[in-house]
């Protein structure tokens, strides 16, 4: 007898096949301006918080923080890597207008919704069930809802259960939360960089790891257990966490005995990958579209595919660093799709209040043509 699948916030149903790829959020980034702070880093004009989380301990009256910087239009991320379980474009009568309501994945057994309100009409990106990454485009800043002016109204909500209604879970103040997690790999020019800082939105390393450095086996293991559905613990010790990939499946046999302090051999790395190939990761998308992936894995590893052509990667000479699993681990994960955002179209006051001008001005035409034609005939 097949059973219908628990509802994610109190909505999605979360499909085993969703499940399995719904990643944890690990690094997160501010979703308007500046990715790393808030009225920095050339952004003109700068966005500012003009209005934070309201109210007491029994009752919230205002649940986010309202970001702004005079215009409408400006691109809205996704904080953390996520799903959405509510895109609305339009106007339900909520306040929020058209918004969105990711969930996060949070270790250890957490989930945290953000919120993104008041987006311009008809620039939505994203639809219930997609997977996302911090960084990813899901609409324009607008003025739908009750919004006086143009923001972005931006909450965090951590929910004690994933399948109650996200609506109903506790308020958190959205901005010190983000800056507390914001990533170590912070973009900088170079492709090593790049690639390490989505590993850490995708919640597979820590910030504090150098991009450029051989792995250890260590490393690779701790990276493994975060890149597959229901993985070992990762704080495990090396040779517990060794032996646990093996009971996952994850490492073959003929790994146990191995040494967690020896560094990653290329054959060893390719044999992995060959494995996770075959299991699956949950990871939603790599950072960059396919054209730019694709340069970068055959500037890097000779072939456009490498995750899919593992013999490539055994004829390499030295050790594999991060960087190099980085890129390989987008490449299981596949291209970022290209999202190009539509501008926002006149909501219906606006709409009505156009219409009505031009019936206006029709009128007085019209009226103005009547009244000449008569001073005509009795002259």
């Amino acid at each position: 007898m097949s059973t219908s699948p628990p509802l994610l916030g109190g909505l999605l149903p979360l499909e085993p096949e969703l499940d399995s790829r719904w990643s944890d959020a690990g690094a997160w980034q501010m979703p308007v301006g500046a990715r790393y702070e808030l009225g920095g880093n050339g952004v003109s004009p700068p966005f500012k918080e003009n209005r934070g989380t309201e109210g007491g301990r029994r009752r919230v009256t205002h649940q986010g923080t309202d970001l702004a910087n005079g215009l409408a239009g400006d691109t809205v991320r996704a904080a953390g890597s996520g799903v959405v379980i509510v895109a609305f474009d339009g106007d339900n009568g909520n306040g929020y207008g058209g918004h969105v309501v990711l969930a996060h994945r949070i270790p250890v057994d957490r989930v945290v919704y953000t919120v993104y309100g008041h987006l311009g009409r008809g620039t939505v990106a994203v639809k219930p069930g997609d997977l996302v990454i911090a960084g990813d485009p899901i609409g324009r800043v607008g003025q739908t809802g009750r919004a006086s002016t143009p923001h972005l109204h931006f909450e965090v909500r951590e929910g004690d259960d994933p399948f109650a209604r996200w609506e109903n879970a506790h308020v958190i103040e959205p901005l010190p939360f983000l800056y507390a997690r914001l990533p170590g790999q912070r973009e900088e020019p170079g492709p090593d960089r790049a690639y390490a800082e989505w590993a850490e939105y995708e919640g597979l390393i820590a910030g504090h790891l150098d991009p450029t450095a051989p792995l250890t086996r260590a490393d690779w293991w701790r990276i493994l257990s975060r890149a597959v559905e229901d993985g070992p613990t990762p704080t495990l010790p090396g040779a517990h966490l060794r032996d646990s990939l093996i009971e996952h499946g994850v490492l073959p046999e003929e790994e146990a005995g191995a040494s967690s302090q020896d560094r990653l051999g290329w054959e060893e790395c390719a044999r992995d990958v060959k494995r996770l190939h075959v299991i699956g990761v949950r990871m939603a998308h790599g950072p960059l579209p396919e054209p730019a992936h694709q340069a970068e894995c055959e500037s890097r590893f000779e072939h456009r595919s490498p995750s899919a052509h593992t013999g490539v990667l055994r004829r390499r000479s030295n050790d594999p660093t991060l960087g190099d699993v980085c890129v390989l681990l987008a490449d299981l994960a596949g291209p970022a799709p290209e999202v190009q955002l539509k501008s926002a179209t006149p909501g219906r006051a606006k709409q009505a209040k156009v219409a009505k001008g031009k019936r206006t001005s029709r009128t007085r035409a019209t009226t103005a043509k009547q009244a000449a034609s008569k001073k005509k005939k009795r002259r």
